[in-house]
């Protein structure tokens, strides 16, 4: 590969009108043309001991440049940067109808693409089309052993409902120019040096880390239907965590991501400071919580909780709508290696309070600003982005569709994706939830709050619980109880009990104000909310027990 330059275009060509739909690939881009002879040979002559030539291959080759950091309490700890090249293939054996994919062959080896992740840097045709012929040759063996595998799995198990592996899709053809963009790599690593260090401020926490990772560079992909694309690509986070521990030894955590994938888009240094201190501020004052027992009330999650609230019980369970088969094996009881949403089966259905829509436009880079991780111009299966609406007033009217056809739908709606170790599937980019104009449910911040206090007040409740910060739904949290009065007092040691879909039907109301929450999901994606008020919650005490703290304190503050 060239030496890694400073990016030269300006952001809008980036996005310039797409060549006619017949245009070829780069007559001078080597890596499309290994893609392109190799895939040629391979769709016209595999054919091992006549067990059929595959009926569809797709390349899928990104490069660029890596850079990382990682600093703890003012000590930088890791720092890489190096280029790199690696290479996807999806090979399918059988008929569009039923050939060897959404089907993993046990437990243990997973549902994984054949990859290569350390091909060629430099643009030498012959070392790339080696790198290609051989991942192509182990994907046919592959291939050819699962669909058998899968045949007699479907037979052992009488199944005759089945839908499509394949459905049909016109080629489409996309040649964008990219370069690869850097940071100042010894800036960065002083800037994420200099956050960390903040935590020395707050001997409350014990552990700590800020972590920045950044790639550029871009992809090439290549079908044997005829469709093609290449593709800037970048992606890029910096997160701040820390932990310590409550006066009974549960461990308490907090942190925040900055997504970005422009480096003009990377959080200022003054951000991210100001963002370190106040998770140290909020520890600091947790650290001094106590547990509570019980309690069933109003819940108000505000920003990243209301986020996390929306990522668990509505986006989790529109995505991966084709279930993943699997044998039953030692290490699981299961014939299911991964599940399809829940909200799959709830289509036309009331899935939220009626003054909720929810829509996913993976063509927005930016809200208000701030830019959206979820941004792509076509997806893993070469099919264009679209903008689907996934809640209309309280209904499911549609959910994620890679290539794979369901009961509902026979064609994809423009969000097949997956990691570069997955096979594309039904996936969430840019998602928003956009309330009706209801002046008596979308609500200013401060009234929002008021509103959740007077519904303390008709429950003849002490305080409510406000939570601003959630790693699941489903496990132990830190929250606060605000008082009638507004004052606020830390609890830790808590988890939902009996939390299920209903809690998203019993949404009472809404801030006016937004805020870009990152999905914590294998490929990029946000989800822009507001905060929001559900109506009754239940909560316990975790029966988790707590943790030995250490039995000396943190060396620093020891001094």
């Amino acid at each position: 590969m060239k030496k890694s330059i400073i990016i030269t275009l300006l952001f809008t060509a980036l996005f310039a009108p797409a060549k006619a739909a017949n245009a070829a690939p780069p007559a001078d881009d080597k890596v499309f043309a290994a893609m392109k002879d190799e895939m040629a040979r391979s769709m016209a002559k595999l054919n091992m001991d006549n067990l059929g030539k595959p009926y569809f291959l797709s390349y899928h080759i990104g490069d660029g440049h890596s850079f990382s950091v990682t600093a703890d309490f003012g000590a930088v700890e890791n720092l890489n940067s190096s280029d790199y090249r690696r290479l996807k293939v999806d090979l399918r054996a059988g008929t569009p109808k039923f050939d060897n994919s959404n089907y993993a062959p046990n437990m243990w080896e997973g549902y994984r693409a054949e990859t290569d992740w350390n091909i060629a840097l430099d643009d030498n045709y012959d070392a790339l089309r080696f790198a290609v012929w051989s991942a192509t040759d182990k994907a046919y063996k592959k291939a050819l052993e699962t669909l058998s595998k899968k045949k007699a799995f479907v037979e052992s198990k009488n199944m005759t409902e089945l839908y499509d592996d394949m459905t049909p899709q016109a080629p489409y053809e996309l040649y964008r120019t990219f370069a690869v963009e850097r940071l100042d790599e010894k800036l960065w690593g002083e800037n994420v040096r200099k956050v960390s260090a903040v935590f020395l401020k707050y001997p409350e926490v014990k552990y700590s880390s800020v972590r920045l990772h950044f790639n550029s560079g871009g992809v090439r992909y290549l079908n044997s239907e005829g469709s093609a694309n290449r593709q800037p690509s970048c992606d890029g986070d910096v997160s701040i965590t820390a932990s310590g521990y409550a006066p009974d030894g549960f461990r308490l955590k907090a942190s925040h991501v900055y997504d970005f994938c422009l480096a003009k888009d990377a959080p200022s240094l003054e951000t991210l400071l100001a963002k370190a201190d106040e998770i140290g501020k909020n520890l600091a004052r947790m650290s001094k919580s106590e547990p509570i027992k019980a309690y069933i009330g109003p819940v108000l999650f505000e920003k990243d909780a209301a986020g996390k609230f929306f990522e668990t019980l509505l986006v989790n369970n529109v995505a991966n709508p084709r279930e993943v088969w699997t044998e039953k094996s030692r290490w699981s009881e299961e014939t299911v290696y991964r599940r399809s949403g829940e909200l799959v089966e709830r289509l036309g259905m009331r899935v939220t309070s009626p003054f909720l829509n929810v829509v996913d436009d993976p063509t927005v880079r930016y809200h208000e600003g701030v830019p959206l991780s979820g941004f792509y111009e076509v997806d893993d299966e070469g099919v264009p982005a679209q903008k689907i609406k996934l809640v209309t007033k309280g209904k499911l009217t549609e959910y994620y569709m890679s290539r794979a056809a369901t009961r509902d739908f026979n064609k994809s709606n423009g969000h097949g994706r997956g990691d570069f170790s997955e096979y594309p599937a039904g996936s969430p980019s840019n998602v928003f939830i956009i309330p009706e104009d209801n002046p008596a449910k979308v609500l200013p911040m401060p009234g929002l709050k008021k509103k959740f206090l007077d519904l303390c007040k008709e429950q003849e409740l002490d305080y409510c619980i406000l939570v601003k910060g959630l790693d699941s739904l489903y496990g132990p949290f830190s929250a606060w109880k605000v008082y009638l009065d507004g004052r606020e007092e830390p609890v830790h040691g808590i988890e939902f009990t009996g939390t299920s879909l209903r809690a998203l039907r019993d949404i009472t109301a809404v801030s006016k104000e937004t805020y870009v929450y990152n999905l914590a999901w294998s490929t990029p994606g946000t989800i822009v909310t507001p905060s929001i008020l559900v109506q009754e919650m239940e909560i316990k005490k975790t029966e988790e027990k707590p943790e030995k703290k250490p039995y000396l304190g943190h060396p620093y503050f020891a001094k």
